[in-house]
């Protein structure tokens, strides 16, 4: 009859490990030793703060295309004649509104405060 994998036979003991050696079988994960730099925490609350700031960013990200569709939408509804690259420009109350085709990129330059 032949062993089956795993088993052990009869009566035959698991070595014991010697000193400073992990009780961890062959395979099996061996006890994480907790060992931190003295200054963990502090850079755990960094980290805490760069996450909630990341979180803050991709929000207005979100807002920021959001806005932006809708400004190229009016735009676009709006009939504005294309100059020759297809480039859609206007100024008004001091603010450059540029729509490029290429990518639909907005540039909006408001002449009051970009100065």
């Amino acid at each position: 009859m032949a062993k089956k994998k795993g088993t052990k036979k009869k009566g035959t003991k698991e070595a014991e490990p010697k000193k400073g050696e992990s009780k961890a079988r062959k395979g099996e994960q061996l006890d994480l030793i907790e060992v931190h730099p003295k200054n963990v925490k502090a850079i755990v609350r960094e980290a805490r703060l760069y996450k909630e700031l990341q979180a803050t960013r991709l929000s207005a990200l979100a807002k920021e295309v959001a806005q932006k569709e809708k400004v190229k939408e009016m735009v676009k509804a709006a009939g504005f004649q294309r100059l020759d690259d297809g480039t859609i420009r206007f100024e008004y109350d001091g603010v450059l509104v540029t729509v490029a085709p290429q990518d639909d990129k907005i540039t909006v330059k408001d002449k009051e405060k970009d100065e």
